[in-house]
């Protein structure tokens, strides 16, 4: 618990001048008035959770936003089969569907299945499907801080200008994971094992806005000198296998408040399931849940994945391995929440997420159990293993300085609309540390980060 201790306070010194600089003391005055004033909401925070029978579900337009991407909008579907709600908040079946176009040129199509029950007792089985095409995907270098981004380059009134998609290329991905999870004889211990086949399109941007042009992007001139090898630059396909062992003993899957979740993945795409680009890696994720009060709990996640041999292709760098779902990485809603999307690429690298989490409302209304919570964070990440880049080429062409990686970091908060325990709307906003990782974002998208 000291570790702990010393943790929260290495928190308040890192963030606490920056916190005061910017719009995140507004998140700040509103989390200590919840804190100084419990007693305001006392009639409904301690409100019981009515189990829920059979089929819940609701079907709802779908407005996602995202600094990095745009306006997402379409229609979402999410059921939940509870059965004789013996085991609520738990479900017996889950299934999730989205469909949406973004205002970024782009649409996303998503498939997700996850249940304990199909099979034999005790074994979950998880079924991830994804179309995604992303008409303007960020692509700011490898190696985090080694490659510059300069926001001038973008700016039309600046005299750097080079254009307004220099950042940008276009890219497709066709995405299948399943997994397969099972108990073992030690308590909260469990084996997994799964496949993924991901078939990732890649192509510099034409147009823009409708007018075609033919200036170099910086994913062009990655291209051009041969740091994105000519066989890659076009994507590829990858099939692969990954096993690992998982211990979980959180109280809540969707919103814990103690316990831990540890997950050992290692990742091979071998040769014979004609990789051209035969790989394997490591990964490990640490989350942990420490109730502080009755509605207030600090969760953390440490993370670290690298490249144990082969050669990932540049297409693939970008994932967070996990036996549940795989996340893009780093930088973004999913990991670094207000750096910029994807801002660092290599063939490792650590992350770690320090958050409060307040639930001071809780109520039902409407035949349906409702919450409100708010959270703080501190986000961080390093690339620990770089992409090899030719030192040839450092400081020519595409902005690229050997030598300058360190932590980025970010922080923020956010609010969640918490509906039947398990459907959890998120706003959140991000701020950098750091202007070589952008500046701010705010996200509007599902469930908590980890």
């Amino acid at each position: 618990m000291g570790s702990i201790s010393r943790l929260v306070v290495n928190f308040s010194s890192i963030t606490l001048s920056t916190l005061f600089k910017n719009r995140m003391i507004y998140c700040l005055l509103l989390w200590g008035m919840y804190i100084q004033t419990p007693n305001l909401y006392g009639q409904i925070s301690d409100a019981k959770e009515k189990p829920i029978e059979g089929l819940d579900f609701g079907i709802l337009p779908s407005f996602v936003y995202n600094t990095d991407k745009g306006l997402q909008y379409g229609a979402l579907a999410n059921f939940y089969y509870y059965g004789k709600g013996t085991k609520y908040p738990n479900y017996l079946y889950k299934l999730y569907v989205q469909s949406a176009i973004t205002t970024r040129k782009g649409y996303v199509n998503y498939l997700f299945f996850d249940t304990r029950h199909l099979l034999s007792k005790g074994m979950r089985f998880t079924v991830d499907l994804s179309l995604v095409n992303r008409g303007f995907q960020q692509f700011y270098g490898l190696n985090g801080y080694n490659s510059l981004y300069n926001k001038d380059y973008f700016d039309p009134r600046k005299a750097q200008f080079i254009s307004r998609y220099y950042y940008y290329f276009h890219e497709i991905s066709r995405t299948i994971d399943m997994d397969l999870l099972g108990k073992l004889p030690l308590p909260h211990l469990s084996w997994d094992i799964g496949f993924g086949y991901y078939d990732i399109s890649t192509l510099p941007i034409r147009t823009f806005r409708g007018h075609r042009t033919n200036r170099p992007t910086l994913f062009e001139k990655y291209i051009a000198e041969g740091v994105i090898p000519q066989n890659q630059k076009d994507g590829g396909h990858t099939a692969f296998l990954n096993v690992g062992l998982t211990y979980d003993s959180r109280n809540d899957e969707a919103i814990p408040t103690k316990g831990l979740w540890i997950q050992g993945i290692f990742l091979k795409a071998p040769s014979f399931w004609a990789n051209k680009f035969p790989y394997s890696q490591v990964g490990l994720i640490y989350n942990q849940y420490i109730s502080l009060t009755h509605q207030l709990v600090f969760a953390y996640r440490l993370a670290y994945q690298t490249k144990t041999s082969g050669e990932i292709p540049i297409y693939m760098m970008s994932y967070l391995l996990s036996t549940f779902r795989m996340e893009e990485a780093l930088g973004g809603n999913k990991t670094i929440r207000g750096v910029l999307n994807e801002r660092l690429i290599g063939n490792g690298f650590g992350l770690g997420n320090f958050e409060f989490r307040y639930i001071p409302i809780s109520t039902n209304a409407l035949h349906r159990n409702l919450n409100i919570g708010f959270n703080l964070f501190e986000d961080m990440g390093l690339i620990t293993d770089l992409y090899k880049v030719d030192k040839s080429l450092n400081g020519l062409t595409f902005d690229y300085n050997p030598g300058k990686e360190k932590i980025h970091y970010s922080v923020g908060g956010g609010v969640r609309f918490i509906i039947d325990h398990n459907f959890i709307v998120a706003l959140e906003y991000g701020h950098v540390l750091d202007r070589l990782d952008g500046n701010e974002a705010l996200y509007l998208d599902l469930d908590y980060l980890f």
